[in-house]
Protein backbone atom coordinates (compact mmCIF):
# COMPACT_ATOMS: atom_id res chain seq x y z
CA UNK A 1 0.00 0.00 0.00
CA UNK A 2 2.94 2.41 0.88
CA UNK A 3 4.59 1.75 -2.80
CA UNK A 4 1.00 2.95 -4.47
CA UNK A 5 1.02 6.30 -2.42
CA UNK A 6 4.63 7.12 -3.49
CA UNK A 7 4.46 6.18 -7.24
CA UNK A 8 1.37 9.07 -6.99
CA UNK A 9 3.33 11.64 -5.36
CA UNK A 10 6.13 11.29 -7.89
CA UNK A 11 3.37 12.75 -11.18
CA UNK A 12 2.59 15.63 -8.69
CA UNK A 13 6.05 16.73 -7.46
CA UNK A 14 7.44 16.56 -11.23
CA UNK A 15 4.59 18.58 -12.54
CA UNK A 16 5.06 21.15 -9.93
CA UNK A 17 8.99 21.41 -10.66
CA UNK A 18 8.30 21.93 -14.14
CA UNK A 19 5.56 24.12 -14.13
CA UNK A 20 7.70 26.52 -11.81
CA UNK A 21 10.38 26.23 -14.33
CA UNK A 22 8.13 26.74 -16.97
CA UNK A 23 6.71 30.50 -15.65
CA UNK A 24 9.92 31.37 -14.56
CA UNK A 25 11.21 31.13 -18.42
CA UNK A 26 7.83 32.82 -19.79
CA UNK A 27 8.16 35.53 -17.44
CA UNK A 28 12.08 35.74 -18.46
CA UNK A 29 10.88 35.35 -22.57
CA UNK A 30 8.19 38.39 -22.28
CA UNK A 31 11.35 41.13 -19.83
CA UNK A 32 8.90 40.61 -16.69
CA UNK A 33 12.42 39.41 -14.92
CA UNK A 34 15.23 41.50 -14.68
CA UNK A 35 18.55 40.06 -13.65
CA UNK A 36 20.73 43.40 -12.92
CA UNK A 37 24.33 42.68 -12.06
CA UNK A 38 26.60 45.24 -9.86
CA UNK A 39 28.77 45.43 -13.06
CA UNK A 40 26.23 46.39 -15.57
CA UNK A 41 24.73 49.69 -13.55
CA UNK A 42 25.86 52.98 -14.86
CA UNK A 43 26.34 56.06 -13.55
CA UNK A 44 24.44 58.78 -15.39
CA UNK A 45 24.90 61.93 -13.22
CA UNK A 46 26.35 63.06 -10.14
CA UNK A 47 24.20 65.25 -7.68
CA UNK A 48 25.42 67.49 -4.53
CA UNK A 49 23.02 68.93 -2.11
CA UNK A 50 23.63 72.85 -2.09
CA UNK A 51 22.06 74.16 1.55
CA UNK A 52 19.48 77.41 1.33
CA UNK A 53 21.85 80.12 2.80
CA UNK A 54 25.18 79.23 1.76
CA UNK A 55 27.39 80.66 -0.94
CA UNK A 56 26.82 77.87 -3.78
CA UNK A 57 23.28 78.75 -3.80
CA UNK A 58 23.83 81.83 -5.38
CA UNK A 59 25.94 80.47 -8.46
CA UNK A 60 23.66 78.23 -9.53
CA UNK A 61 22.98 78.42 -13.46
CA UNK A 62 19.13 79.30 -14.31
CA UNK A 63 18.73 76.22 -16.81
CA UNK A 64 17.63 73.28 -15.40
CA UNK A 65 18.89 69.34 -15.56
CA UNK A 66 17.73 67.07 -18.12
CA UNK A 67 16.35 64.48 -15.04
CA UNK A 68 13.24 64.41 -13.29
CA UNK A 69 12.63 62.87 -9.59
CA UNK A 70 9.45 61.52 -8.72
CA UNK A 71 8.42 60.39 -5.50
CA UNK A 72 7.06 56.68 -5.79
CA UNK A 73 6.55 54.36 -2.61
CA UNK A 74 8.87 56.40 -0.13
CA UNK A 75 11.53 56.20 -2.50
CA UNK A 76 13.05 58.85 -4.66
CA UNK A 77 13.48 57.71 -8.46
CA UNK A 78 14.80 59.63 -11.23
CA UNK A 79 13.53 59.79 -14.93
CA UNK A 80 16.18 60.89 -17.18
CA UNK A 81 14.05 62.81 -20.21
CA UNK A 82 16.97 62.72 -22.74
CA UNK A 83 16.83 58.88 -23.20
CA UNK A 84 13.23 57.73 -23.43
CA UNK A 85 12.57 54.88 -20.76
CA UNK A 86 15.67 55.44 -18.59
CA UNK A 87 15.38 55.98 -15.21
CA UNK A 88 16.73 54.77 -11.37
CA UNK A 89 16.95 55.07 -7.96
CA UNK A 90 18.74 58.18 -6.28
CA UNK A 91 21.56 56.59 -4.06
CA UNK A 92 24.29 57.87 -1.92
CA UNK A 93 27.36 57.49 -1.83
CA UNK A 94 27.74 54.01 -0.05
CA UNK A 95 24.48 52.82 -2.17
CA UNK A 96 21.56 53.30 0.14
CA UNK A 97 18.38 54.52 -1.37
CA UNK A 98 17.62 58.04 -0.80
CA UNK A 99 13.42 58.40 0.63
CA UNK A 100 11.41 61.00 0.29
CA UNK A 101 7.73 61.89 1.53
CA UNK A 102 5.10 62.19 -0.72
CA UNK A 103 3.65 65.35 0.22
CA UNK A 104 1.29 67.60 -1.85
CA UNK A 105 1.35 71.48 -2.51
CA UNK A 106 -1.26 73.17 -1.67
CA UNK A 107 -3.65 74.93 -4.09
CA UNK A 108 -3.52 78.58 -3.98
CA UNK A 109 -6.83 79.54 -2.57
Amino acid sequence: MSETTRDNKLPMIITAFASVIFTVAVLHFYGYLNFAREDESRLVAEFSLVTVGSEEAGQMRSRSANQVAECVDGILVLHDSRHNGLSGLLVDDRQRVIRCNAQSVPAAE
